[in-house]
């Protein structure tokens, strides 16, 4: 089983603007118009990867960006594919009724977790604005998937990139399950020593794992393996950011070749393997659960917080 634990759903044009595209492939080989994840090529591209199942976000950053990826849309596509997309909602405390919004998306699309953007909605995470949604997760028994790191989104706030910031949620927030996009890079040192001090943080290693020398990967995971929290990492690719072909074949590469590995620490055994590239995925979130069919809009009843 393989899972990839951060795809983006969304189409160019349709859902992200030219300008927010333009910015986020700039330093990349991909063209603005490659930031699209149609239905035919997001199962295309899974199947030429081997990945079974992924976590697909909704992106609400409307009040910032000026565009969104509905909750509504990623529901649709999972239910119309339930055995291979677990679709994850997203909501913007800084509008009013975002925890309304969020349990919405769950009780009623059958969304099962959550998306959050703070830097790019220019707010921290432990803004209190956050807490009543981080409350509504909790209750709901939903993990919470933060954005954290660097993004080169001009509108974004640079003052909310460090992962660090989670620390005073995972302290408020201990029985909620939080894990952090990109292994906060590029401060993927600090970020795995926050893992470590907080049993309910995970990390996913998307755009970290695609892109950085397999070494400097190798030497990430060395360091999480020495914490004590590998156990707590999940292998992500931020499709279509990222190829999810490129980077499995990459972390097979990287878990067999112990000359990419730092001295004295051994490549990924076949268990730690399966763990990162899906089991512990799975164990968040039990894969076999149905999804539900989204009801339609004019009859669904909307929840007030």
């Amino acid at each position: 089983m393989i899972v990839d634990a951060h795809v983006h759903a969304g189409e160019y044009y349709r859902h992200y603007s030219a300008r927010f595209a333009e910015q986020m492939t700039a330093s990349t080989e991909l063209a603005p118009e490659d930031l699209s994840a149609p239905e035919a090529k997001l199962l295309a591209e899974m199947d030429a990867a081997g990945v079974d199942r992924v976590f697909l976000l909704a992106f609400d950053v409307q009040r910032v960006e000026g565009f969104s990826v509905p909750n509504e849309f990623v529901a649709e596509l999972c239910a119309r594919h339930p055995d291979r997309l677990t679709g994850f909602a997203s909501v913007d405390a800084g509008v009013p009724g975002a925890a309304g919004r969020l349990r919405e998306a769950v009780t009623g699309l059958g969304l099962r977790g959550l998306k959050t953007a703070p830097c790019y909605l220019r707010m921290s995470p432990a803004d209190r604005r956050w807490y009543e949604v981080y409350e509504t997760a909790r209750d709901l028994g939903i993990p919470v998937l933060m954005h954290t790191g660097y993004t080169p989104s001009r509108n974004a706030d640079a003052r909310f990139f460090s992962p660090l910031l989670v620390e005073q949620v995972a302290r408020d927030f201990p029985d909620l399950t939080v894990i952090l996009a990109h292994l906060g890079t590029p401060w993927t040192r600090p970020c795995v020593d926050l893992l470590a001090r907080h049993a309910n943080l995970h990390a996913d290693l998307s755009i970290f794992g695609s892109y950085q020398p397999p070494a400097t990967v190798a030497r990430a995971l060395a360091h999480a393996r020495d914490s004590g929290v590998l156990d707590r990492l999940l292998w992500g690719t931020d499709f279509p950011f990222a190829s999810m072909t490129g980077s499995v074949t990459r972390m097979a590469d990287l878990a067999r070749d112990p000359g990419l590995w730092p001295h004295g620490s051994d490549p990924l055994s076949p268990r730690e393997y399966e763990a990162l590239m899906g089991g512990t995925a799975a164990r968040l979130l039990p894969l076999a659960a149905p999804h539900a069919t989204p009801t339609p809009p004019s009859t669904r009843r909307l929840e007030v917080p």
